[in-house]
């Protein structure tokens, strides 16, 4: 008898671990580029307050970022990636090194050469040494402007260190948002990172392609449901490029939406 209750009881215990596993929450960091201009302590400790897991996409790297890095491991929090332009050469380990241990590169790729295929190829080996992943950033009006350049890209570097950054507004601004689900998933095996913020669908500029994550008619449902069911396990960051108004204030309204959208979504 107490046999059979000790297995049910694993079963159970393996059934809600499985549960668990599916759930899907994926951490949500803030671009630098929305933050106020403070301390790094006192960075770390707003985001802390307002509930988010960290910062992302600072740029440039060496002692400044180390010192970061420091001051948002005090609130348990996290810098997660620096934001770098793929060149000739690759990156240097100095810049990088004190994201080891699961920080990201994002990499812009503004022309492309066999160079600079082959420099992000190097980048993305030494980061693998570090334990930090590499994504290609795609950026409108570059070489790598939509996801299909960045999938074509991964697939000639061909390193499993190598991965994309899927970015809403860049997306809305380059491609068809009718395509979303489409691209998602053929990106997938290669998404490691997304961005998103409030936007207009049709939106044709950066002051409505870019929003505060409560505003804007496009639904994040669709995005986070479509993420949903590929069983994303990546980060969610918050693009915030020249976003009007107090910076303090957007980051606030931004959360409350994130928290809002999770619990509409099905």
């Amino acid at each position: 008898m107490k046999q059979l209750i000790l297995r049910i009881y694993l079963f159970l215990l393996l059934c809600i671990t499985a549960q668990a596993a599916e759930i899907f929450s994926p951490k949500f960091y803030a671009f630098i580029n929305g933050m106020p201009e403070m301390s790094y302590d006192d960075e770390a400790k707003m985001l802390k307050e307002f509930g988010y897991d960290g910062i992302s996409q600072i740029h440039g790297g060496g002692d400044k970022l180390a010192q970061r890095v420091a001051a948002y491991k005090k609130q348990d929090l996290k810098v997660l990636s620096v934001y770098l332009e793929a060149k000739e050469t690759a990156i240097d380990s100095s810049l990088v090194e004190s994201l080891a241990d699961g920080g990201m590169i994002e990499l812009t790729v503004a022309k492309i050469s066999p160079e600079v295929i082959d420099s992000i190829r190097q980048t993305a080996e030494m980061a693998s040494r570090l334990k930090i992943r590499v994504v290609l950033y795609p950026h409108f009006g570059n070489a790598v402007a939509t996801m299909p350049q960045a999938i074509e890209l991964v697939e000639k570097v061909n390193h499993p260190n190598l991965g994309i950054m899927f970015n809403l507004c860049h997306f809305l601004k380059s491609e068809k948002a009718e395509d979303l689900e489409a691209i998602l998933t053929k990106a997938a095996p290669h998404l490691f990172s997304v961005s998103t913020n409030g936007a207009d669908s049709d939106g044709k500029n950066w002051d409505t392609l870019i929003q505060t994550l409560d505003k804007g008619n496009f639904p994040q449902q669709r995005l986070l449901g479509a993420l949903k069911k590929l069983h994303y396990k990546g980060p969610v960051c918050l693009q915030c490029y020249a976003v009007k108004g107090d910076k303090k204030s957007n980051l606030k309204q931004s959360i409350d939406a994130w928290e809002k959208i999770f619990k509409d979504l099905p």
